[in-house]
């Protein structure tokens, strides 16, 4: 266990499995079977997954004897105080566990609650609302909260009072999943504060939790009175050897070429989040109609639950506007919005006018609708809706306009800022962003902790959406959510074009900094950290360009059909009157990332293939224009970037090169002139510099120390055939007698030192020890590093107690602190069991006591 964890691995028991069984994880999320060869199981404590097969053992689970496809419900009363619960299973595949939805047992006073289980994975959501609607608010007051809770897995959280905090990058990404699909199909104007709450209570690391967290987030709401129209599912897809797969496993989805999450109801897809490595348009709708066949049966399963553990919707408290007033307001600016459309100006311009038609709304008619505020406007945003479809629809133009598949003027350039690595001004339009791209060491990879482990990305975007590129003020501090989920689109859509890291062995951080924004800001990001990249001298495989598609109906309220206009490179207003903002990124070939909102009640994949159809269109007129500021990466890095240099040694080898307390690292950081030195477990050892020439002399330097101290590494003796390591040639030690040691190597077991010295001319080496961390003092050392440090010196007084078994060396401190006299050698046939007496003090160390006491009072 402790070798795998010191490779990389984490180990976690798993519940279903023997005891003597457990699941191994890599960092990059890969599962190992527990089960395999003792072969297998050493290259793995080596750091050698050469030997593992690629085919990954899956914890058996009890068959269902439900057919798959169908499900079954049924109701019991072993609830609290002998309650109802009632129980859907629903059989989706003879590969996985059967989906179980429970309710009635936990929850009981939220409106809706439900505990999905699949497996050994354990979700429990809530769906709650309050009794009364808010007032004068014209919009769904809806909050969506999800947590992985670290003891899912039989951990606890590294924060410092150890309690799971506020919500990680990734769980903030999955409230976005949940909220996504249910906000359209919650009945308009439902004004109540309504609140989604899920929790990961038990997670199998097997497979990923966000549609199950959709799912059940969606039961719950549609369990209750909340008048959710439809039920809603959610399903994630694969493409693994040019097959579908379902809900892969994690191991498999880091062989699957898409990563595809889709929710929707049983008549149509509401949302669609993933990305892929440069996949097909063609074999995207394919993954959409495999995947919306499943939701299905999802729907249909969930939808029939409800008629037996659901509640009466509440429609009571939703107010209808009065009789008319669409009528009055359609009749009465019905021109006016015309007149406004035809202007074909910019953001502000349109922004002012469409202002003052919206107040003149209120002044004109509320004498004759009084109190009808809210009504007023949002039948005026009606009006704006329809107004946009019809002109789009019979002139084939929009409110700027541009034509129907017409990106807006692109302006570009490269190289903008002098001292960073590589930059961008990428214009569209009124959208625009600042790209930067940063390299460094592996010092700079993104720490991510969560329920499947810790890892390091050596490749994070960070986007930045200040209040200034929309001419407001506003907050400025954490990212918020929309910020985290643009950032994440945009990184997820560049990360397929990157180099490998062991041909580019850079840490890349790319921060996107909205200067302005009209619309799909979070694709222009995408194109202004291509040519950021590009402009740092980063090998990209192929540059990236993302658009962003709209779409307007004529009825907001029904499922897209032949009537829908498709629209390429939207504006925000587009946006804010339009029923869909679908973002596609890729290349020429095919496409890298994908996200789909919408805000009717589905998409068919008609118009989805339409849109993808579009969306490449426009994809490739962008690329031809970044081809002509940027046609490739700039051929060498700039002259800031600090060089990496890569070697390998012995693990064993790692203590002479950190030295005591870290002395000897910083040391060889300072005489080279580095930036930073990295040393890893597996014996990695990576050197950074501005200087080339430095970087080969601390690399020679590394591989001299190491030899001289009989532990080569690659290059330097450590591999291959080479010669057999000197030993120790001097006098052996002397059992129970104190030595003064020179600390060579500090971990968190114990320290190494150097007892007696080797042959003067450098042929063999001193003779080394360990003083395990329980034998380094009379208390509890709790930190054995930061024990040695705070002594400040580079030797201990140690005892020798014998060999291990291992043949090691064991040294005491704790044994001279105990008893600072040398007892003498005990001779083979002679025990003192009798403990020694203490030393008694003498006359001097009185009065030298005795002194310093007088001083302390005499103060």
């Amino acid at each position: 266990t402790r070798a795998c964890e010191s490779n990389g691995f984490l180990i976690q028991p798993h519940h279903s499995l023997s005891s003597q069984s457990i699941l191994r994880r890599t960092t990059t999320g890969r599962t190992l079977s527990a089960e395999s060869d003792v072969a297998e199981d050493k290259a793995l404590a080596n750091g050698d997954t050469s030997t593992v097969e690629e085919a990954v053992t899956v914890p058996e689970f009890p068959e269902c004897d439900i057919p798959v496809g169908e499900f079954r419900i049924e109701t019991t009363q072993n609830g609290p105080a002998d309650g109802a619960v009632h129980t859907l299973t629903v059989n989706l595949s003879s590969d996985s566990p059967p989906l179980v939805f429970e309710t009635g047992k936990v929850g009981r006073q939220a409106a809706g609650a439900v505990v999905l289980t699949r497996g050994d994975t354990v979700l429990y959501s809530t769906a709650s609302r309050d009794d009364k609607p808010k007032e004068d608010i014209d919009f769904l007051p809806l909050s969506v909260e999800h947590q992985e809770r670290f003891s899912s897995v039989g951990m606890t959280s590294g924060s410092y009072n150890k309690r799971d905090g506020r919500p990680a990058e990734h769980e903030i990404l999955t409230c976005r999943l949940i909220d996504r699909p249910l906000r359209p199909l919650i009945s308009s104007g439902w004004r109540h504060e309504t609140q989604l709450l899920s929790w990961v209570l038990s997670y199998d690391g097997i497979r990923s939790c966000d549609p199950l967290a959709i799912t059940s987030s969606a039961t719950a709401l549609y369990l209750s009175d909340v008048p959710l129209v439809k039920p809603v599912a959610a399903v994630n897809v694969g493409y693994i050897n040019e097959t579908l797969v379902m809900n892969p496993t994690l191991a498999q989805m880091e062989e699957s070429t898409l990563h595809l999450t889709v929710a929707g109801t049983k008549d149509a897809i509401l949302m669609i989040e993933g990305a892929a490595d440069f996949l097909p348009e063609s074999t995207m709708i394919e993954a959409l109609k495999f995947g919306h066949d499943i939701i299905k049966t999802q729907c249909n399963a969930i939808e029939e639950f409800a008629k037996v553990a659901g509640k009466e919707k509440n429609f009571e408290t939703i107010v209808s506007p009065p009789e008319g007033l669409q009528d009055r307001v359609d009749e009465v600016f019905t021109e006016r919005i015309d007149s406004m459309y035809s202007l074909e100006t910019n953001k502000e311009g349109m922004g002012e006018v469409m202002s003052t038609l919206s107040s003149a709304v209120v002044t004109e008619l509320e004498e004759e609708f009084p109190d009808e505020k809210t009504a007023l406007k949002n039948a005026f945003k009606d009006l704006l809706c329809r107004r946009m479809f019809i002109k789009a629809k019979e002139t084939g133009k929009r409110c700027d306009g541009r034509a129907l598949t017409e990106i807006r003027r692109l302006d570009m350039e490269a190289g903008i800022l002098p001292r960073v690595h590589g930059s961008a001004l990428f214009t569209r339009g009124q959208t625009q962003c600042i790209a930067t791209a940063t390299l460094g060491d592996s010092g700079m990879k993104q720490m991510i902790e969560s329920i499947d482990g810790k890892r390091a990305k050596p490749f994070y975007l960070q986007y930045t959406f200040p209040p200034s590129c929309v001419g407001e003020t506003g907050r400025v501090g954490m990212p918020g959510r929309r910020e985290v989920g643009h950032g994440n689109l945009a990184e997820r859509a560049l990360v397929p074009a990157l180099p490998d890291e062991g041909d580019f062995p850079y840490a890349i951080r790319v921060e996107s900094l909205i200067t302005e924004s009209n619309g799909s800001s979070s694709m222009a990001s995408v194109c202004g950290g291509t040519l950021a990249l590009m402009d740092a001298g980063v090998p990209i495989k192929r540059p990236i360009a993302g658009v962003a598609m709209g779409m307007l109906l004529g009825d907001k309220d029904g499922v897209s059909d032949e009537n829908a206009v498709i629209l390429t490179d939207i504006l925000g207003t587009e946006d804010a009157l339009g029923t869909m903002d679908f973002k596609v990124a890729g290349d020429t070939e095919g496409i890298t990332t994908f996200q789909l909102d919408i805000k009717c009640e589905g998409l068919t994949l008609e118009t989805m293939s339409r849109a993808l159809e579009q969306a490449r269109e426009g994809r490739l007129h962008l690329l031809e224009q970044m081809s002509k500021v940027l046609p490739e990466p700039r051929s060498t890095l700039p002259s800031t970037v600090p060089k990496i240099k890569v070697i390998e040694v012995s693990p064993d080898s790692l203590g002479k090169i950190i030295g005591p307390g870290g002395k000897q690292i910083r040391a060889i950081i300072e005489d080279y002139n580095l930036v930073n030195m990295d040393v890893q477990d597996s014996g990695t050892v990576q050197f950074t510099s501005l200087e080339e020439d430095k970087l080969e002399k601390a690399a020679e330097f590394v591989m001299a120390l190491i030899s001289d101290s009989g532990r080569g590494g690659k290059g330097g003796g450590g591999g291959g055939n080479r010669a057999e390591r000197p030993k120790y040639a001097g006098p052996p030690p002397v059992i129970g007698k104190t030595y003064t040691g020179k600390i060579t190597g500090i971990h968190n077991f114990g320290v190494f030192l150097e007892i007696l010295p080797g042959a003067e001319d450098g042929s063999t080496p001193g003779l080394e020890g360990l003083c395990h961390v329980s034998e380094l003092h009379t208390d509890r050392v709790r930190n054995c590093e930061g024990f040695v440090k705070s002594m400040k010196t580079e030797e201990l007084k140690v005892r020798v107690l014998g060999y291990g078994n291992n043949d090691k060396l064991q040294l005491s401190r704790k044994s001279v602190l105990e008893n600072r006299e040398d007892p003498p050698p005990p001779k083979d046939d002679e025990v003192d069991e009798k403990p020694a007496e203490p030393a008694a003090m003498s006359q001097e160390e009185a009065d030298v006591i005795a002194a310093a006491i007088d001083g302390l009072l005499a103060d």
